[in-house]
């Protein structure tokens, strides 16, 4: 009676094995999902697609017998697009990007109209009339303040045409008056009197200064002259001439001051003898132009 119990048990235990064995070697199939679009046959593999999700295909080759379901299609995910800003169009994929500047935008060109700075005052075609005050000094024994006035006319802008009319208050100097109380003797030169010159003038260029203080930009010429005419001293006349340089400078578009500084020759008689003198002329003029 036992030895029959032990078999019974024996048996069981067997078939336990054998059952437990059987179902660890089939294979697993995967939970059927709660609402199928399309049910796939039990034999499918999954497969990779190369463009849109994995879809299921059937495995035609593992059973020949199993009718090949239609596969799925595989659900293709819309082409992803560039995110763009509203309001803002990007760049086309068919022109190159240009390039810009550190803000997104096109570097600014400069503007090309006020490059250079127009002229602050026009002598073209204009007059400029002045007077000034000046000094004769000949070595003659005399001291020769006088004044001057004039006018110059500009055909262009750096070429002018001028007259000017001198007159001086010579006196003797203090080494003739000196001379003159011992001995009672006076220098054979002549007292400057009259002097009359015509010449042209000549603008070298043209330039400003910003002088601190002022409140603005000076505005100056460097000029050349040279002038041609005669003179009336003490009874004497005789051909003269001076050149020499200038300096232009506009107080106002209208109003001008102006330093020159002169050689002066001239052809003068003393002791019945025509003789050569050598001078300087420095002035300075203030004047407007018309």
């Amino acid at each position: 009676m036992r030895a029959t119990l032990s078999i019974r048990i024996s048996a069981a235990l067997a078939a336990t094995f054998v059952a437990g064995a059987a179902m660890a070697a089939g294979p697993a199939r995967p939970p059927a999902p709660a609402a199928p679009a399309a049910s796939a046959p039990a034999d499918a593999v999954p497969t990779v697609s190369l463009v849109g999700d994995p879809a299921l295909v059937p495995a035609a080759a593992s059973k020949p017998g199993a009718a090949a379901a239609p596969a799925a299609a595989p659900a293709t995910r819309p082409a992803a697009t560039p995110s763009r800003a509203p309001g803002r169009a990007g760049p086309s994929s068919s022109t190159p990007a240009l390039r810009a500047g550190p803000l997104g935008e096109a570097a600014p060109r400069p503007t090309t109209d006020v490059r250079v700075q127009s002229r602050f005052a026009v002598k073209a075609k204009n007059t400029q009339v002045y007077g000034a005050a000046e000094y004769l000094s000949r070595g003659d024994f005399y001291n020769s303040p006088g004044v001057r006035v004039g006018a110059t006319y500009y055909p262009f802008e750096s070429l002018g045409v001028e007259l000017n009319v001198s007159h001086y208050w010579s006196y003797l100097n203090a080494e003739a008056e000196r001379v003159k109380s011992m001995l009672g003797l006076l220098p054979d030169s002549h007292a400057p009197s009259w002097l009359i010159l015509a010449g042209t003038r000549y603008s070298i260029g043209y330039g400003k200064l910003m002088v601190g203080g002022l409140g603005g930009a000076i505005h100056f010429e460097p000029q050349a002259f040279v002038h041609a005419g005669m003179h009336a001293h003490d009874g004497d006349i005789g051909p003269s001439g001076d050149f020499g340089l200038g300096l232009l400078v506009f107080l106002t578009p209208k109003m001008f001051m102006r330093i020159d500084t002169a050689i002066v020759y001239e052809r003068e008689t003393r002791s019945g003898t025509a003789v050569g003198v050598w001078g300087t002329l420095p002035s300075i003029a203030v004047g407007g132009t018309l």
